[in-house]
């Protein structure tokens, strides 16, 4: 067969272009999603500086998504949720960080730590990525409900989703450094998972609105939202409150309509 009539379907796809020297915002959100064995491979080197940029990527992601939780009860919560959202997050990432090194040396990786650690920045930079694509959704309910059962369930349903993806990053790069076991690193999966959703409860309010800024009370995250699951939005701080007596202009007259 004349290979100059051999049908373009047959033509193999053109290889993919190497990543970058300078690893930018867009080659890293592309890699994350695209090429995480590559990316991985990356990170090796010393100089790659996408450490700070993951974490970068993840602090505005998380700020912007907990804004959308905080429109659902509005004022003080439009800046306090997004606050608590991001620095429940980090934190949990940082506390669990030693156990992930241990965990993925358990697992038969032979991974440095900071090779590490630029991972797990990139693992919640995509989760925060992910949750960004559901805060249209998410906001359309923040704005329309008042149930914190239905709320609470969506947040955590789309922050369970895009962990998953989040671990399925980390798995890759496990198994990129040598790593030959999934139960360690499945191990870990499960306590980050657990430190993250009892973040949601040690850090209340996120939805509803309190005098404190932090609660003093310990609950166990259950515990917290089969609580309040079956509440609902208070109507003096929902969307549209009615105006309060006091508020009505008397009459000409010097009565009021609400004392007759």
């Amino acid at each position: 067969m004349n290979p100059q009539n051999t049908p373009a379907a047959a033509q193999p796809p053109p290889l993919e272009t190497p990543l970058p020297e300078n690893l930018d915002l867009k080659s890293l959100f592309e890699a994350l999603l695209r090429r995480p064995q590559e990316l991985v491979a990356r990170l090796a080197d010393g100089n790659h500086g996408a450490t700070g940029r993951f974490a970068a990527m993840a602090v505005v992601s998380f700020l912007l998504f907990g804004f959308v939780l905080g429109c659902f009860a509005k004022h003080e919560q439009l800046w306090a949720a997004p606050t608590k959202i991001a620095a429940g997050l980090l934190f949990s990432g940082v506390i669990c960080f030693p156990s992930l090194y241990i965990f993925s040396t358990l697992a038969g990786a032979r991974v440095s730590i900071s090779q590490l650690a630029a991972c797990l920045a990139g693992a919640l930079a995509l989760a925060g990525l992910l949750l960004l694509g559901f805060a249209p959704a998410v906001w359309i309910f923040a704005e329309s409900t008042d149930s914190f059962g239905f709320m609470g369930t969506l947040a955590i349903g789309a922050w369970i989703i895009a962990l998953v993806f989040a671990l399925r990053f980390l798995k890759s790069v496990v198994f990129a450094t040598g790593g030959t076991q999934n139960g360690p690193l499945m191990i870990w999966s499960a306590v980050f998972l657990l430190v993250t959703l009892q973040m949601t409860t040690s850090l209340r309010p996120i939805l509803g609105r309190s005098t404190l800024l932090l609660t003093q009370e310990k609950k166990f995250f259950l515990q917290h939202w089969s609580d309040q699951f079956g509440k609902s939005l208070p109507t003096s701080t929902g969307k549209n409150p009615p105006p309060a007596p006091a508020e009505v202009a008397p009459s000409r007259g010097g009565r009021n309509p609400y004392n007759e």
